[in-house]
C-alpha cells in the first residue's frame, strides 16, 4: 500500500505543478475560479508530501523531527480542499445571485487565503507545541481509515 500511496502522490504532483505552471505563464488562466484552483493546488501540495512520506514518519518515532513534520502537515492542509470548495461555491452565488465582477471577488481573495488557510494553520501549530509526560505529543503514528485487511498483506 506504501508504494501505491507513493505512486499516485506522484501523479497528483504532476497535475499539481501542471495547474501552478499554467496558471503562473499564461494569462488565460487568471479568472477568479483558477486562482482559487490554484491557491487550493499548495494544499494539495502539501497532503501530497504527507503521502510521500508514508509510514517513514510513524518508523521514524514519535518524537523525530519527520514524523512530526507529517503530523504538522497532515493537520494544516487535510480539510483545505473542503474550504476552498466552499469558497468556490460562495463565488458561485456572489456572481449569479449579488452581481460581482472580477474585481469584486479579486479583492476577496485575500480573505479565503487566510480563512482557507489560517483556519487550520492554528491548531496545526499548537499541536507542535503540546507535550505531556504522561501521554506525550500530540502528532503521532497513527491508522487512517480501513486498508487492506491482514489476509490480503499479499498486495501490500
Amino acid at each position: 500500500m506504501v508504494l501505491t500511496e507513493r505512486i499516485t502522490s506522484v501523479f497528483s504532483i504532476v497535475g499539481i505543478l501542471f495547474i501552478i505552471l499554467t496558471y503562473t505563464f499564461s494569462s488565460n488562466f487568471s479568472k477568479p475560479i483558477n486562482r482559487l484552483v490554484f491557491y487550493a493546488s499548495w494544499g494539495n501540495l502539501g497532503l501530497c508530501i504527507v503521502a510521500l512520506i508514508s509510514m517513514d514518519g510513524p518508523d521514524a518515532g514519535q518524537n523525530s523531527a519527520l514524523c512530526q513534520l507529517q503530523g504538522f502537515l497532515a493537520q494544516l492542509f487535510l480539510g483545505v480542499d473542503a474550504y476552498w470548495a466552499f469558497c468556490m461555491a460562495v463565488n458561485i452565488y456572489l456572481i449569479f445571485f449579488r452581481g460581482y465582477n472580477t474585481k469584486q471577488l479579486r479583492g476577496l481573495d485575500r480573505k479565503y487565503f487566510i480563512a482557507c488557510y489560517g483556519i487550520s494553520l492554528i491548531p496545526a501549530i499548537i499541536y507542535l507545541f503540546i507535550n505531556t509526560k504522561e501521554r506525550g505529543k500530540i502528532y503521532g503514528g497513527a491508522v487512517v481509515g480501513t486498508l487492506s485487511s491482514s489476509p490480503r498483506d499479499c498486495i501490500d
